[in-house]
């Protein structure tokens, strides 16, 4: 890949933070819109509701109320559509819908247990939910908003759709990655990981893998996706958290919230190669579609970081 020589020298800084900005309440996890202009903070505890951030100067546009206890986030890759998980009680967990060009909301989608992971699909047409409370993984169709399927799967707690959208893969509380046809809604595999409660499960960019941490284990496991069996385990982490890829090269960034740090990864090793201080009890990580920076979720100091990659 070509690089210009102000590339080169940008490469060669640090990985570091270089702004934060405060946020009200508690931000856990964060995801931005496809130009990475705008960047979306939800906050499930008081007050609650998302955060919209300008990321060209890093300040607070608004902030989306009256949603309940937001948790979990999936940004429409092809509309201006948010989704977001209300957890404000242990059942009935309802979806909202929200129009990002008038941060109002549009629409609820309601019908699940206990929701947990949401993701989208590249086309933004399917919704896919893991009602842990239902043991089920359940299919949206996100122009009708009306469920078009729905798949057992044990106790799921996160998910993600493959490149291609042929897959979806679920980390379950019962040691569970599960891997699910998308043209069927049928599992494909079920592979035993690790005995802990998952905080996430992401597919890499460049690989046939997916990342499922393990706070609980301080530990991430790395499937292969064409074996489904383990590729590695990287261990001895300090509450790792979520991992966001480099949209380029064949990096992956894991917040350790116990650590207060962010871990870089080499994706083609499996090996941890450095790590980025500073934060404090980092949750949420995403990074922008340039690859140049990322945004870290400090639920410990109620701020958003702004990471140079």
């Amino acid at each position: 890949m070509h690089t210009s020589s102000e590339d080169q020298k940008n490469d060669n800084e640090p990985a570091a933070i270089i702004r934060t900005v405060p946020v009200p309440g508690s931000p856990n996890r964060l995801v931005l819109n496809s130009d990475g202009s705008r960047l979306y903070v939800a906050s499930a505890t008081l007050p609650h509701g998302i955060t919209v951030i300008d990321t060209a100067s890093l300040s607070i546009i608004t902030t989306i109320t009256n949603i309940g206890s937001p948790i979990w986030l999936a940004m429409n890759p092809t509309a201006p559509r948010l989704y977001a998980s209300d957890n404000s009680q242990a059942s009935d967990t309802p979806i909202t819908v929200i129009d990002t060009s008038t941060n109002t909301l549009i629409n609820q989608i309601r019908g699940f247990t206990t929701v947990r992971g949401i993701a989208l699909n590249s086309t933004g047409a399917r919704l896919y939910v893991a009602d842990q409370g239902a043991s089920q993984v359940v299919a949206i169709d996100t122009s009708t908003h009306q469920r078009i399927a729905a798949t057992a799967v044990r106790h799921p707690r996160d998910i993600c759709v493959a490149p291609g959208n042929a897959r979806s893969h679920v980390a379950s509380t019962l040691d569970d990655w599960t891997s699910i046809n998308l043209g069927t809604n049928r599992v494909v595999f079920q592979t035993s990981t690790i005995a802990g409660e998952p905080t996430s499960i992401v597919h890499a960019r460049f690989a046939a893998r997916v990342y499922i941490t393990y706070r609980d284990r301080g530990e991430v496991y790395i499937g292969d996706t064409t074996t489904a069996q383990a590729s590695s385990t990287l261990s001895g982490l300090l509450g790792p958290f979520q991992i966001a890829f480099h949209t380029m090269l064949e990096r992956a960034y894991l917040t350790e919230t116990d650590g207060n740090r962010v871990s870089i990864i080499n994706t083609r090793t499996q090996t941890v190669i450095g790590t980025i201080p500073g934060f404090d009890k980092p949750r949420g990580i995403v990074v922008a579609p340039s690859g140049r920076l990322a945004y870290v979720a400090n639920i410990g100091s109620s701020t958003v970081a702004e990471v140079r990659l």
